[in-house]
């Protein structure tokens, strides 16, 4: 069934349809959205969940924080990583399976909208929920454009200037703050080894050690930590905490030609990266034990994105700081901007860093006096990426934990509505002194998949995308997932979440027909229908 093109919603400004013959709407009004089905949060999954609920017969809204679509398909992937690609399906292969850059999935999202007449709320965000029966009745939101280089802002321009009805939700955030003030049950952090009987669960052993002395003056720990280190101490091995693997951007620079500057913040202090002088100055390997050769600046894939090794950059000279994100997940907006900021700020000063000091060896030196960012990825903030990679917040607790033992290969649920098959990608979760040493905690890569003919493909069941249905029941949680932390590891990967969104999408429309309960979709007519649509459903014979 085709659906009318509809009109975006003011907020992305005329340069974001340029070209595109879009319609744009005045400021905000007061007047509610209507729809049959809201997706809250306009990454890939969100456009793929829309598209399919559209596609199925129903009026879909997209409200993203942001001014662009696609999350990190489009806001700085250099490679999109695919597991096994046999496990891949629907929409997810049609639109991944040519790849592209940035700005090609960008235009290929808004295509798609435009395409299916799905109307788009860009730059607000959610502020509250209104709730009636165990259901979303109304979400209101805020007004609140990224500032110019694409971080998100503390304070709302208009609070609560709009609010979306829909009969059924999608959160398909990476936060999953729709879930969270819908009242649903959720989790971050690491689960101990005994919650769910992983072996890999909870604290591990620290990647990394380095001979660099972490206190202000050496030797002495009442003078204080270095910046950057946190003051923690890890609990005992397999024990539970509530920190967050490293957060990053997937910056793309440029060493000659055009190039956009990459200039030091306004209050650059040389003294912020002690810990690199320090190293540099004993001559010590910075990549430590499990790491690739450094690689500052790194080419990957044709695009340099990463400061410290590229795509596996779990080093200590990394485009991070381990552990300075663990109040993300759960966060409020002042807490996540100030996140975000703090990783474009440590990226710029880093690279003052290196350009200045003079114990940064003469290579990199080279290489920082030369960097800027390429033009063509990112102009309209000035280089700089707009999406901060979550690689992990928040995971919705419900019916089916997807744990460690799936990823092993020996479960087997029957309401499959999508594959996964990414091993155990876990970054470092804290940079903390350890016996007079600079220490990196946790952060690892390993393929778990006992059985040798499914080869680490397992199913993700329906119950793990729906909430408890005496919580929420016109809700739908493709990307923040109940799963454990093991488990998110894996099912982490963009092409899985767009898997499980287009999933969603579908029986949200199922439920809007029936006007049950998305728990209460007939998973046969479900399973039949994306089947029709191309989705792989079973693990190989």
């Amino acid at each position: 069934m085709s659906i009318p093109r509809r009109q975006f919603v003011a907020g992305c400004g005329a340069a974001l349809a340029g070209g595109w013959g879009l319609e744009l709407r005045g400021q905000p009004t007061d007047a509610a959205i209507v729809a049959d089905v809201c997706v809250y949060g306009g990454t890939a999954a969100g456009v793929v969940a829309a598209v399919a609920a559209s596609r199925e017969g129903c009026r879909v809204v997209i409200v993203e924080p942001s001014r662009w679509l696609g999350g990190m398909t489009g806001g700085g992937l250099s490679h999109i990583d695919w597991g096994r690609k046999e496990a891949v399906g629907g929409m997810a292969r049609k639109i991944l399976k040519d790849g592209g850059d940035d700005a090609h999935y960008r235009a290929r999202f808004l295509d798609l909208v435009r395409e299916h007449g799905i109307e788009v709320v860009f730059e607000h965000r959610l502020a509250d929920v209104q709730l009636a029966d165990a259901k979303i009745a109304s979400i209101l939101l805020d007004h609140a454009p990224p500032d110019p280089m694409g971080c998100p802002v503390a304070t709302p321009t208009t609070p609560r200037d709009r609010a979306v009805r829909a009969r059924v939700f999608i959160d398909c955030s990476y936060e999953g703050d729709l879930m969270a003030k819908a009242g649903v049950s959720y989790t971050f952090g690491r689960e101990s080894q005994e919650r769910h009987g992983e072996s890999l669960a909870g604290v591990r052993p620290n990647m990394a050690a380095y001979e660099v002395d972490p206190y202000v003056t050496p030797g002495d720990p009442t003078s204080g930590l270095l910046p950057l280190l946190q003051n923690i101490e890890m609990g005992p091995l397999g024990s539970a905490d509530k920190l967050t693997m490293g957060y990053g951007f997937r910056w793309k620079f440029a060493f000659e030609g055009d190039r956009l500057p990459l200039d030091p913040p306004a209050d650059y202090d040389p003294r912020t990266f002690e810990v690199y002088r320090r190293a540099f100055a004993a001559g010590i390997d910075l990549n430590g034990r499990r790491m690739r050769k450094l690689g500052v600046y790194e080419v990957a894939g044709g695009r340099v994105h990463a400061l410290g090794g590229g795509n596996l950059a779990r080093s200590l000279l990394a485009p991070t700081v381990y552990g300075c994100n663990a109040g993300y997940p759960d966060g409020d907006w002042a807490e996540r901007s100030r996140i975000w900021k703090f990783h474009q700020n440590f990226m710029r000063g880093m690279t003052q860093f290196l350009r200045t000091d003079p114990s940064v060896p003469e290579k990199l030196r080279q290489l920082a006096l030369t960097v800027g960012f390429q033009p063509g990825a990112f102009d309209d903030t000035a280089g700089w990426p707009h999406q901060l990679y979550v690689r992990e917040a928040r995971r919705m607790v419900s019916g089916y934990v997807v744990t460690q033992r799936d990823l092993e290969g020996t479960t087997d649920p029957e309401d499959s509505v999508g594959l996964a098959s990414y091993g155990v990608d876990d970054w470092p979760y804290a940079m903390f002194p350890l016996d007079g040493k600079v220490a990196l905690q946790g952060g690892e890569f390993s393929m778990l998949y006992l059985d040798e003919v499914h080869r680490g493909i397992y199913k993700i069941p329906y119950r793990s995308i729906v909430p408890p249905e005496a919580e929420c029941r016109n809700l739908l949680v493709p990307v923040c997932c109940s799963a454990s932390h093991i488990a998110m590891t894996s099912i982490r990967m963009e092409p899985v979440w767009m898997i499980l969104a287009e999933s969603a999408g579908v029986a949200a429309s199922m439920a809007v027909r029936t006007e049950g309960p998305v728990q209460s979709v007939d998973f046969k007519s479900l399973r039949r229908r994306l089947i029709d649509l191309d989705q792989v459903l079973d693990r190989p014979a």
